[in-house]
């Protein structure tokens, strides 16, 4: 795993970031600093990233990984998301449509080619030069006939295939990409790492300010307590600006995973 992604050295980094090294080892639990990954990055941090910035992951939708239903009237094609093929991933969206995958596994898409067109070998290993210069004329002669394929998700597990003008369609294999929360920082990109650890010093200072305010200033026989924490309230006050900037970010090149389009006019 990259050192830049590593728990242990963002932990040490906010550490250092925020002042604490002389603070953190007499913190008492939940506020120690073996507790801040689960009390404050993972569910705070790591959710809050993940709706601007989520990790994208390809999924084959068949009748093995969903449960299929036809909606008659529509035409529609639903599928439900089996719940346990998921595991721990908390699912956020459906992107669309894996058009680059010319594996197998989307071998249908073939058969939606124009009009009752099929390409027995879509995507096979086999493919030459020539084939693809196949696919690109039946893709040409596909335009004159194609009605789309839209894709629409509704929370929680439901993706829905439909064609324009109510055409029926009929896919039994094909690849989607999935938007789910990261649950580790190894699948965060280290271009993004920078973002992700200013939100963790907000969040973790906002945290410590929040519940050590009760007993900064406490008067006691033994010691007067000062911890010092204006600079975490400083430090905890900069979220807000950072959400802005995940914001602004969030529909732009910077994010790998929205629907991107850039055109050029002469």
């Amino acid at each position: 795993m990259s050192a830049s992604n590593d728990m242990s050295l963002l932990i040490d980094k906010l550490e250092r970031r925020l002042g604490l090294k002389m603070l953190s080892p007499y913190l008492p639990k939940p506020f120690d600093k073996q507790s801040w990954a689960d009390e404050v990055i993972m569910p705070d941090t790591m959710v809050t990233f993940s709706r601007y910035f989520p990790n994208k992951i390809p999924f084959v939708v068949n009748d093995e990984t969903t449960i299929r239903v036809r909606d008659k009237s529509s035409k529609k094609q639903i599928h439900y998301i089996k719940e346990e093929l998921l595991g721990k991933a908390k699912l956020l969206g459906v992107q669309d449509i894996d058009w680059n995958d010319t594996s197998e596994n989307n071998v249908s898409l073939g058969q939606t080619a124009g009009y009752g067109y099929y390409v027995p070998n879509y995507g096979g290993t086999e493919d030459t030069f020539l084939a693809y210069m196949g696919y690109q004329q039946a893709a040409d002669i596909a335009s004159l006939y194609n009605n789309n394929i839209f894709l629409d998700f509704e929370y929680p597990n439901k993706i829905i295939i439909s064609r324009a003008g109510g055409v029926d369609i009929n896919l039994n294999s094909f690849v989607v990409n999935l938007l789910v929360e990261h649950n580790t920082l190894a699948t965060i990109s280290p271009t993004k790492m920078e973002l992700f650890e200013s939100l963790a010093a907000a969040d973790l200072a906002r945290y410590l300010w929040m519940n050590l305010r009760y007993v900064d200033g406490l008067e006691t026989i033994f010691v007067n307590i000062d911890l010092k924490l204006n600079e975490l309230e400083q430090i905890a006050g900069q979220r807000d600006g950072i959400i802005d900037e995940m914001k602004n970010s969030y529909v732009s090149a910077a994010n790998d995973n929205i629907p991107y389009i850039m055109t050029v006019s002469g």
